[in-house]
Order: C-alpha cells, then sequence, then structure tokens
C-alpha cells in the first residue's frame, strides 16, 4: 500500500493528493514552527526532511549518533530536535540535525524498555516526556511517568505526582497549561506549567 500525503495551499478549501516515495512511508510528520516550509517525516527506520512544504524531500539523513527505532520527533527550531525512540532513551541534537547524542539523564524512564512520548509547550521552553511502562505491573512497580525539561533536556524533574492512571494519552499544551489525556479516566491539567515557574495541579 502507498500512502498519499495531502496538502492545501488555501486553508484546507481545497486539497492536493501526492504519493509519497517507496522508502518515504511515513508514520508521522513533524513541522518546525520557526519556519513555515520545513516539515520533517519520520519512519521507525528513516528520518527525512522538506524544505517546500511537502513537495519534495530528502533521502533519510544519515547523522551521527542518528540510531534506533523511531517513534516521535519533536522540533523545538531550526537547531534544537529531539528523536524519541522505542524502547530507548531520546536523542538530541543542536545543530541541526548535523549529529545527535543520547540522553543518559532520563535513562531510568526507559531501563526496561518503556517507549514515551514528548510534548512541546507553545513557547518552547518545556518539553515534558509522558507515557506508562506496562512491564512495571509484572515487577510491582509503579509505571507512569512524567517529566520535565526547561533547559532542553541537561536536566529532568519527576513531576508524576500522584497520579494513579495506568491509561496514558495524549499530552496537550494550551498556552502555559499542560493538560495530559487518559484513556477513560478524564483529563487532568497542571497550571501555569511552562517554565521554572511555580504551578499548580
Amino acid at each position: 500500500d502507498v500512502r498519499y500525503l495531502m496538502t492545501s495551499d488555501d486553508f484546507g478549501q481545497s486539497w492536493s493528493w501526492s504519493p509519497l516515495a517507496p522508502e518515504l512511508q511515513f508514520g508521522g510528520l513533524t513541522i518546525d514552527p520557526t519556519q513555515a516550509s520545513s516539515l520533517f517525516g519520520l519512519t521507525e527506520s528513516c528520518l527525512s526532511h522538506s524544505t517546500d512544504g511537502g513537495k519534495t524531500w530528502s533521502k533519510c539523513i544519515k547523522a551521527d549518533g542518528l540510531a534506533g527505532k523511531f517513534a516521535q520527533l519533536v522540533v523545538k527550531d531550526a537547531k534544537v530536535m529531539w528523536m524519541l525512540r522505542k524502547g530507548a532513551v531520546p536523542l538530541r541534537t543542536i545543530d541541526g540535525g548535523a549529529s545527535w547524542t543520547e540522553l543518559t539523564v532520563c535513562a531510568p524512564l526507559f531501563a526496561h524498555g518503556a517507549t514515551l512520548s514528548g510534548s512541546l509547550s507553545w513557547s518552547g521552553k518545556t518539553l515534558v516526556l509522558h507515557g506508562n511502562d506496562r512491564s512495571a505491573i509484572d515487577r510491582g512497580e509503579y509505571g507512569t511517568m512524567v517529566w520535565k525539561t526547561t533547559n532542553d533536556g541537561d536536566d529532568w524533574v519527576d513531576e508524576t505526582g500522584d497520579l494513579v492512571t495506568i491509561s496514558m494519552g495524549a499530552g496537550m499544551w494550551y498556552e502555559n497549561d499542560y493538560y495530559q489525556v487518559t484513556a477513560g479516566e478524564g483529563v487532568l491539567v497542571k497550571r501555569n506549567f511552562d517554565g521554572d515557574g511555580v504551578h499548580t495541579v
């Protein structure tokens, strides 16, 4: 099966379809919020970049340290990005993707092969890693995790608090507030969660 990319240049009034190349059957797309035409496509083993809004794509990017099973790309700007991986610590680039390094400081989250999601605040100040390690149940451990960083991943703070759900869903930002969706157990929010300021639940 061939996947198609659907694009609109008139705010959704009309759409055009174009087939993706066989080696670029993306499972996800990520925009660079600081560059209107910069778009990244992702498969489990390939990261590709478009500089014209998806009309053309690069070959799979080969960069120092860019390895593993890719799960999600989070883009702060043209220089700083994070690659979340399946069962492994995230990678970070601070040079626009020329090189990538492992964020070993958050290794405890991935000690048992968890795959987590990332949510970046509107300001770009705060990145949250969230999800659940289902294997923790068999170990008699607590598997739900919400960690945040305000310095691009150099340091992390455990913000899991008293969450009891094991059905973590998407994490979403609205202005300075962080919302955590669960599968059937409601929506949680932390107010004023962006940056280093005092926040409330």
